[in-house]
């Protein structure tokens, strides 16, 4: 149980990384210290401050002490090329930006961090106060929008993660999630350092996956989260049932867990996955199969506590008992709003309800079921991958004629990028050249899987 109402107030025993066990006195001790020297270093009022979120010790500390020092947390994907980086910049003029050397534990503040001067003609429109964190999502026209989490936004869903996963003293999570994802940040360093039990974070490398599992072992973890593709993975190593038998619960999100996998999964270990949804300008999480019984097959589950669903139909009024309309959540979790950008929060944020562009129903028993997405994006194991804005990057390629992305279904990851390319120049040499171009200027993780060249 939270029992304070400020984000900085921790509970929790140890975080474990690297084999290192890091208690409480030694993470407030680098909060502070890091909090301080960031305090001492601000050159520009800007109150933002990026943050690449790696699944790192130094990740948890950074974010804490961006917080405490006064500014709001930029989340950004290490793995962001210098389009997407550069654009995120322009967006918020950081007064500072952090590079983590995720090869080392140790802070060397110097190096890792760059402080920035002040843009005196950066207008800021947006009311940012209790604002906690900014996190971008929503591409859907092309350009990436920085929601709004507040304080008030980021409690109310670890308050009722804690309740629903049932954590206490005894629990020790861990998110085989990426971290610069809002489902893996909230799994891997909020949740964990507020429910008085422990966390293990690890980097997650799918090539060393063993090891990982032998850690979770030795850990005693109790809860996973993770996502549909890595439950599949993990049901093809033999053994598995040793690296797990500590753990009580298993959780999915990011994109549908399709029966072939959960059912997989359960013959494999004689356990059930947990399914739930969520996006990121809900805090995430706030529909889940948290029920005593077990998770209801093909269901996301029931609202989270603190969360109000309904289904609307195109004309705005609520839909019947498995009727087919848009997902809308209304409740504590959802956001302020997307930063210097009124016209795309009217558009999804209409009296207290996040319309979420995705197609869902309800059964009489108040079950929720995904039916598909209303918005234009492709979902890749919980990647969320805009056509409009791939394309758009895509084409900054002086050589890109014509761009077009679109999904395929996959069976493992829900869906993949397909993209159909016109160059002026198509010859096999420049067509490698142009993917070239795209590895260094895009982020990887949303590339295409298949390239057709025309």
């Amino acid at each position: 149980m939270i029992t304070s109402g400020c984000l900085c107030h921790l509970n929790f025993q140890r975080v474990h990384f690297k084999g290192i066990a890091f208690d409480k006195p030694v993470i407030y001790t680098a909060i502070n210290s890091l909090a301080k020297y960031l305090s001492k270093k601000y050159i520009s009022g800007s109150p933002f401050v990026l943050l690449p979120a790696y699944n790192h010790i130094k990740t948890l500390i950074a974010f804490y002490a961006i917080i405490k020092s006064g500014k709001i947390a930029v989340l950004y994907d290490p793995q962001s090329r210098a389009i997407d980086l550069s654009e995120i910049i322009q967006d918020v003029d950081p007064c500072a930006i952090l590079y983590l050397n995720s090869v080392s534990i140790k802070f060397l503040y110097e190096e890792e961090i760059l402080f920035r001067k002040p843009n005196n003609t950066f207008i800021i429109n947006s009311d940012l106060k209790d604002v906690q964190i900014i996190a971008y999502t929503n591409a859907e026209d092309g350009y990436s929008k920085g929601a709004m989490l507040t304080e008030k936004n980021l409690l109310s869903e670890i308050e009722a993660l804690i309740q629903t996963n049932k954590l206490n003293f005894h629990s020790v999570t861990c998110a085989l999630l990426p971290f610069s994802h809002l489902f893996g940040f909230m799994q891997g360093i909020l949740v964990p350092t507020h429910m008085g039990g422990q966390g293990f974070i690890t980097e997650l490398n799918l090539l060393n996956l063993i090891e990982t599992l032998k850690e979770i072992k030795h850990y005693k973890v109790t809860h996973i989260y993770s996502v549909p593709s890595l439950y599949y993975i993990m049901g093809k190593i033999p053994g598995l049932n040793t690296y797990i038998q500590n753990v009580k619960e298993f959780y999915s999100g990011g994109t549908k867990l399709s029966n072939f996998i959960s059912n997989g999964f359960q013959r494999k270990t004689n356990r059930e996955i947990r399914e739930g949804y969520g996006l990121t300008e809900c805090s995430p999480g706030v529909v889940l199969n948290f029920e005593e019984e077990g998770p209801k097959e093909n269901s996301i589950g029931k609202p989270m506590p603190g969360v109000d669903v309904k289904i609307f139909s195109k004309e705005n009024k609520e839909c019947a008992t498995y009727e087919v309309g848009e997902i809308c959540i209304k409740g504590d979790m959802i956001f302020k709003g997307y930063f210097n950008n009124p016209s795309t929060t009217e558009n999804i944020l209409k009296n207290g309800w996040v319309f979420t562009g995705d197609y869902g129903m309800k059964d009489k028993e108040g079950f929720l079921y995904f039916c598909g997405l209303k918005k234009n994006m492709i979902n890749v194991a919980g990647v969320n991958v805009y056509p409009n804005k791939l394309e758009r990057m895509m084409k900054l390629n002086k050589n890109a004629s014509e761009v077009i992305v679109f999904g395929e279904e996959s069976l493992l990851q829900g869906q993949i990028v397909v993209a159909r390319i016109k160059l002026y120049n198509n010859q096999k040499a420049f067509q490698e050249e142009f993917k070239d171009w795209c590895t260094v200027n895009i982020n990887n993780t949303i590339l295409p899987k298949i390239w057709q060249f025309e």
